[in-house]
């Protein structure tokens, strides 16, 4: 009985695929030529992470993080500084 909806949301998922898959390519194609490589990745970074903080928080999963996982995170990136 549901399959016309389960039909538009297929399309729909389609859609939203080709829409987004295809604006990385262009936005990636202007990215690269005006901006330098490293501020690109940490823009993309902050992104992406501050993405899962917002689907996690709507999920409600608990993205606690302990003294130790930040200790041991900040001894892993002075090792390359």
């Amino acid at each position: 009985m549901f399959r016309p909806r389960k039909g538009v949301l297929i399309i729909l998922a389609f859609f939203a695929i080709y829409v987004i898959w295809g604006s990385t390519y262009m936005l990636n194609k202007i990215a690269v030529s005006e901006l330098p490589p490293f501020k690109l990745a940490s823009i993309r970074f902050v992104t992406a992470g501050l993405l899962i903080f917002v689907i996690a928080r709507l999920m409600g999963t608990s993205i606690a993080i302990t003294k130790r996982q930040l200790l041991n995170t900040a001894i892993f990136i002075s090792h390359f500084w």
